[in-house]
Formats: C-alpha cells, structure tokens, sequence
C-alpha cells in the first residue's frame, strides 16, 4: 500500500494577524519513493518554516515606514508562493532574509526534483499598512 503524507511547503500564517490566516500549501508526495536526501530536505523546509515564523512573530511597529514584505516559497513555474508582512522594529531583518533565502531555495529544488506543478498564477506584491500598532497585508 502506498502512503502518502503532506509536505507543507508554507508553514507560516498561524492566526498571527500580520498573517491573515492558516494559508498553507500543501503538496502530496509518494513518501515510499522519496530518498533519504529527499525527506530530509522536507525536514528542513519544515524546520525553517518554523524559525521564519518565530523570528517575525507579531510585526508590531511604532510607524508605517518600519512595515517590510518579504517574497516568500517558490512556486514551480517562478515566482514567489506569497509575501510576509514583518516589522523592522522587532525583526531582525538580517537573519530573517537569510531564512527567507534558504527556504525558498530549497522549495525551489523540491520543486524541481519532485516535478511539483501548480497554478501558475501570478503573486503580485501587497501594500502593507500600520493598523493599531501592527504591520498587516491589505
């Protein structure tokens, strides 16, 4: 029998306002022939989700110009997956774009090596406001 299980490639958008809400994207992958290299780079991207998200946390800001985006995931056909709202007030800006680069890089690669497919769509870069002391996507 053949198992399958969800690699969630964006891990981000807990209830946390900068992240409207759980907007996940989950891929389904034949685990059985996944190699070791494999699931250890799901491994990973799971574990950088989860670092991303603890080091933007709450994006409070004290003024709108200390509101950032950040393109996040790699969608198949190009393109980021989404954006994330963060604050340079609270935000080590930094690491973060460090987390940022390597998560999309090996969501590229799963990508490719999985010969993931999607939409296609186009994902237009947001306007970001300050809104009660708190960085969020319009």
């Amino acid at each position: 029998m053949v198992r399958y299980f969800a690699v969630l490639v964006l891990v981000l958008s807990a209830g946390i306002p900068a992240f409207d809400v759980w907007n996940l994207l989950s891929l389904t992958v034949n685990t059985t022939r996944l190699n070791a290299a494999q699931q250890n780079d799901s491994e990973r991207l799971k574990e950088l989700g989860r670092i991303i998200e603890q080091e933007i946390h709450t994006p409070a800001a004290n003024e709108p110009s200390q509101c950032k985006l950040i393109a996040f995931g790699s969608k198949p056909c190009g393109g980021p997956a989404r954006y994330l709202v963060y604050s340079t007030a609270k935000t080590n800006e930094t690491r973060l774009k460090q987390l940022v680069e390597e998560f999309n890089q090996l969501a590229k690669k799963i990508n490719e090596e999985r010969k993931i497919f999607s939409d296609c769509m186009f994902v237009s870069e947001p306007k970001v406001e300050l809104v009660d002391g708190v960085c969020r996507i319009l």
